[in-house]
């Protein structure tokens, strides 16, 4: 079964602190076909390094944590620009506006990717803007 990670499954598996870190951490332990975007990659990065989190990483180290934990695991679909363009042009059905477009691009990556199962810990937020989506996005 292919599995998408967003970057919010991403760094839940990866910080502690986070409230579904256990399961996060099991699913990316054991991602049978997991995959991830590099929009997720960049997410996970900018979050690990900015201080948001009770954790603030180096680039250095969040670049390490972010190979060893993420890139060694799972496959990682480059996003093209047809895809940032599908995300946009969604955006208006999906009344998606300003950060939502973030949300819009993991949608598209899972889609593009043939995801049976959408991993995040923003389960509402990625549900109302992919009602087709609905039954397989879940938490880790």
């Amino acid at each position: 079964m292919k599995i998408y990670f967003d970057s919010s499954a991403l760094i839940a598996a990866m910080v502690e602190e986070e409230e579904h870190h256990a399961a996060a951490l099991g699913a990316l332990a054991d991602p049978e076909e997991g995959f991830t975007s590099t929009h997720a990659l960049a997410e996970t990065f900018a979050t690990l390094t900015s201080g948001r989190l009770e954790i603030q990483l180096t680039p250095q180290e969040a670049t390490q944590v972010i190979e060893s934990n993420v890139a060694q695991r799972l496959q990682v679909l480059e996003l093209s620009m047809a895809d940032y363009r599908k995300a946009m042009q969604g955006s208006q059905a999906a009344g998606a506006r300003g950060g939502a477009i973030y949300d819009m691009l993991h949608l598209q990556a899972a889609r593009r990717g043939e995801a049976a199962r959408i991993l995040t810990i923003n389960v509402r937020h990625l549900q109302t803007f992919a009602p087709d989506l609905k039954e397989i996005i879940s938490l880790p």
